[in-house]
This record gives structure tokens, C-alpha cells and sequence, in this order.
């Protein structure tokens, strides 16, 4: 995926289906012509080095909001549920919010994203 930065405004264009693909659904969760549009809030900091997935980003509103719709499309979104294999604490990086979990127990999802064990 390539990106342009000019002034306030940057210019997402993928270079493959997957991309594309991505860049739509990407679009469709952030705007709805009957209501609010998201934003994409950044998440920790970037730092470039080698083997890093990436910059990640946080779509604001998008769990919270009320809209049927937006509520609709956040369920279609695919969820791989993580189980723990022994009992643990995990805390979101966002809200600093904490769950104990017991063995067997799914990782929840925080502020748009798998909450982290911090017992590791």
C-alpha cells in the first residue's frame, strides 16, 4: 500500500486485490452517509524496525456507537477468539482497563483491538 501525504490530506492506494479489498472494508466501517463518520485514532507510537507490522490505529466510535448499521458491520467483522492456557491478567493498552481471566477463558476485545497479557 503506498501513501502520499500532501498538507493535511494522505492518499491510501493499494497495489493488490488483498489491499484493495482491505481499503474497502476500511472505508465502509469509517463512513456512513446517514451518520457520523469515524475517525482513525493512532495507537501507541511508530517506530520503524525491521520485522514491525506496522503503524496501528483505533477506529473511534466504532464499538460505542448506537447506529444499528455501524453495530451491524462491526459484528460481520472476522474474530479469531484467543483462549489462555493458564490464568492471567489482561489490560487494554488504550483505556489501561484489566481483566483476570481463568484458564480457558477468551481474550476479550478493548478500544477496537485483543486486550495484551500482562503476565508474560
Amino acid at each position: 500500500m503506498k501513501l502520499k501525504i500532501e498538507k493535511s490530506v494522505v492518499t491510501f492506494s493499494p497495489e493488490n486485490q488483498e489491499e484493495t479489498n482491505s481499503l474497502e472494508h476500511l472505508w465502509r466501517l469509517l463512513i456512513d452517509c446517514n451518520g457520523p463518520t469515524l475517525k482513525l485514532c493512532p495507537i501507541g507510537e511508530y517506530v520503524p524496525v525491521l520485522g514491525e507490522t506496522g503503524a496501528m490505529f483505533y477506529i473511534e466510535g466504532l464499538e460505542r456507537s448506537n447506529d444499528p448499521k455501524i453495530l451491524e458491520f462491526a459484528k460481520s467483522i472476522e474474530y479469531n477468539p484467543t483462549v489462555v492456557d493458564e490464568d492471567c491478567t489482561v489490560y487494554c493498552s488504550i483505556c489501561n482497563k484489566t481483566v483476570d481471566l481463568k484458564k480457558g477463558d477468551t481474550i476479550p476485545m478493548c478500544c477496537g483491538k485483543l486486550m495484551v497479557n500482562i503476565d508474560y
